[in-house]
């Protein structure tokens, strides 16, 4: 129970830092590089912490089944 909490606790932090980051970069850049509205800011934030929890898990199995192969 504890691990997901962590696991839960984890992508939350990171959905929302790299929202903040683009929101943050959009301000400085006074640009619209990254999104026009609120609302895509949340789905690039999901995006960013599909990727840094779910990135390296993948990258791991893709490793271990190519060491088997070989």
């Amino acid at each position: 129970m504890k691990k997901n909490i962590s696991f839960l606790l984890a992508f939350v932090i990171i959905w929302a830092f790299t929202a903040f980051m683009c929101y943050l970069l959009n301000l400085i850049l006074d640009r619209n590089w990254f999104a026009n509205g609120w609302q895509e800011y949340v789905i690039i934030g999901f995006a960013g912490a599909m990727a840094g929890i779910f990135g390296p898990i993948l990258a791991a199995w893709i490793s271990k089944c190519l060491k088997k192969k070989s």
